[in-house]
């Protein structure tokens, strides 16, 4: 039991806050490093953006799978950190600016946060078709 209680311990310290992980984040978009971006995100959306290029390019262009071509800052909302939200293996890390509340859903995998972009708005937006 002392063993479990161990493992535990030492894989919660050595994990990033949900927070971290959305500056993290961020700071990986705005560098434009898709790749490091896509570390932090839920394994479903960073397969589906990864797949992109190629969805892209089999529809002859037609289809675009982000509107920007790529992941980009639009994709997470800006403004302060007003509150984390853990529960279990899920979390939400609520941002305040100008704007009313977002929110970032966030996934635990593998004893890591990752965020779920296939829960947020913005994502939706992002592959929609351009309005």
């Amino acid at each position: 039991m002392r063993r479990v209680v161990a493992l535990v311990l030492l894989l919660t310290a050595c994990r990033d806050a949900p927070d971290v992980v959305l500056d993290q984040a961020r700071n990986a978009l705005a560098a434009k490093d898709d790749a490091a971006f896509l570390a932090l995100c839920e394994p479903r959306a960073a397969a589906l953006l990864t797949a992109a290029p190629a969805v892209v390019a089999q529809s002859g262009r037609v289809f675009r799978v982000l509107r920007d071509g790529r992941p980009t800052a639009r994709l997470l909302p800006d403004g302060e950190v007003a509150a984390v939200e853990e529960n279990g293996h899920r979390a939400v890390v609520v941002t305040r600016s100008k704007k009313p509340a977002s929110r970032v859903p966030m996934r635990l995998v593998d004893g890591q946060w990752r965020i779920d972009l296939l829960e947020m708005p913005q994502f939706a937006e992002a592959i929609g078709p351009e309005r």
